[in-house]
């Protein structure tokens, strides 16, 4: 048996696989991710620390349930670097729109920039566009059984589940 002849069939057989593996990656993708579920922080938020592929710089994306200014209660995602960098330069007071897409459905989203209270610091805050869209976001929550992928900014992130339904529950819902 020719030693050299076995090697070089191995890399013939191997190389189009590795090279067609490497053409079909997404084209945002996300180096580590650790999710913090909402069982675990018990304060009606959940998280994923994660670093991009394309950045060093860690961030946070949480999700909180909280009120609306007119009473409803709904839903919100802030993304922010764990760095003193800002996510956004200045605070707003009317949204601009984006989209986030949970589970491969693309749902609108209004998105401000705010300030954090207590540093020099800005970051994003996001909620559902439309109720249509906002229903669809808080029922996914509640039906998966395991984590929602979540794709934003070109980054994909898998953001936990467990305890959103006792969560959302809890909140006290619309105000009266």
């Amino acid at each position: 048996i020719n030693l050299e002849m076995i090697d070089l069939s191995i890399i013939k057989f191997l190389a189009p696989i590795f090279i067609s593996g490497i053409l079909i990656m997404p084209s945002h993708s996300t180096g580590f991710q650790t999710p913090f579920s909402w069982s675990q922080r018990d304060n009606g938020s959940a998280a994923v620390i994660y670093t991009s592929d394309y950045s060093d710089d860690a961030k946070y994306f949480e999700s909180e349930i909280s009120h609306s200014k007119s009473g409803s209660q709904r839903l919100y995602f802030d993304d922010y670097y764990i760095s003193n960098l800002n996510t956004c330069n200045y605070q707003t007071t009317v949204p601009d729109n984006t989209t986030i897409v949970f589970n491969g459905q693309a749902v609108k989203m209004l998105r401000w920039c705010k300030k954090f209270g207590d540093a020099d610091k800005y970051y994003y805050s996001l909620t559902p566009e439309t109720d249509r869209g906002h229903s669809y976001v808080v029922n996914l929550f509640k039906v998966a059984s395991s984590s929602i992928k979540i794709q934003y900014n070109n980054d994909t992130l898998y953001f936990p589940v467990t305890g959103f339904t006792k969560a959302w529950n809890s909140a006290g819902g619309n105000a009266i």
